[in-house]
């Protein structure tokens, strides 16, 4: 045998990897210079007090261990955004 006998002998007799992965990296890039906290608006406390009334009458109606919670959370929500 010569050399290159050998060298593609020694290829052929090489397992082929058991496991492939593909790489699954996502870059993402956040605008924090544009990031800007501001009160909440008129809009958004109106918004809370109808979720509030709707809460209210949502409990008075149906019968669920859940609505009082629900409830009192949509209470607190409104008040902070007062």
């Amino acid at each position: 045998m010569t050399g290159q006998e050998n060298a593609g002998t020694a290829r052929r007799t090489r397992p082929a990897p058991a496991i492939v992965t593909p790489l699954t990296r996502v870059n993402l890039a956040l605008p924090f210079s544009k990031i800007a906290v501001e009160e909440p608006g008129r809009d958004t406390a109106e918004l809370a007090s109808i979720v509030l009334a709707l809460a209210a009458v949502v409990e008075r109606t149906a019968d669920d261990p859940f609505l009082p919670e629900l409830r009192k959370r949509t209470e607190a929500l409104a008040a902070r955004l007062r």
